[in-house]
């Protein structure tokens, strides 16, 4: 008596699917047995400049690309990959990029306040004499115009730089009047 060809289909299945899963045990178990003892103080992250290498949206990318992009109220707003001297690769080359930074940025731009055009604010900066301590800020630098200063270039440019900046506390307008006399 012969077999039905699709039950022939179903051993063959079968078959293979022992086979996979024999050897994927196997493969788990070998893996298992040959990792090394990692000591208890031993950091299993790799070091910031390996991560952002390794995660590079602007490895050999033209400077006008667009890395990422943020939002300020309803518009959008790039971090191009620039150069040296601004956008995300001025950023990478000074040691600030992370994914903490990268979401100051955008809490910035999106909820911070505009003190001056093109400078964004986290909190916002008092002025006058205040006998508070300075307050660690986040501060984002925008170019709203076109790419290059040339009128039909790609608009906006985007982020010039963010940094970390100790400001002055925003002053009450009752106490600023009292203490213009400092």
């Amino acid at each position: 008596m012969q077999k039905h060809p699709a039950s022939k289909r179903e051993d063959v299945r079968a078959t293979y699917f022992r086979k996979s899963t024999a050897m994927f045990i196997a493969a788990a178990g070998a893996t298992v047995l040959l990792a090394a003892p990692m000591p208890a103080n031993a950091s299993t992250e790799l070091p910031a400049a390996a991560t952002v290498s390794a995660s590079n949206p602007c490895k050999s990318r033209h400077y006008s690309k667009v890395a990422y992009t943020f939002w300020i109220g309803p518009s959008k707003m790039p971090l191009r990959c620039g150069t040296k001297t601004w956008g995300y690769n001025h950023i990478v080359e000074r040691g600030r990029w992370s994914t903490s930074f990268k979401n100051k940025i955008s809490d910035t731009l999106f909820n911070g306040y505009e003190k001056t055009p093109g400078v964004y604010y986290r909190y916002k900066v008092g002025t006058g004499c205040s006998s508070k301590p300075p307050r660690k800020n986040f501060k984002v630098v925008v170019n709203k115009g076109p790419l290059g200063g040339k009128p039909g270039g790609l608009t906006p440019r985007g982020i010039i730089t963010a940094t970390v900046e100790y400001t002055t506390p925003a002053v009450a307008a009752a106490s600023a009047s009292a203490e213009a006399k400092c």
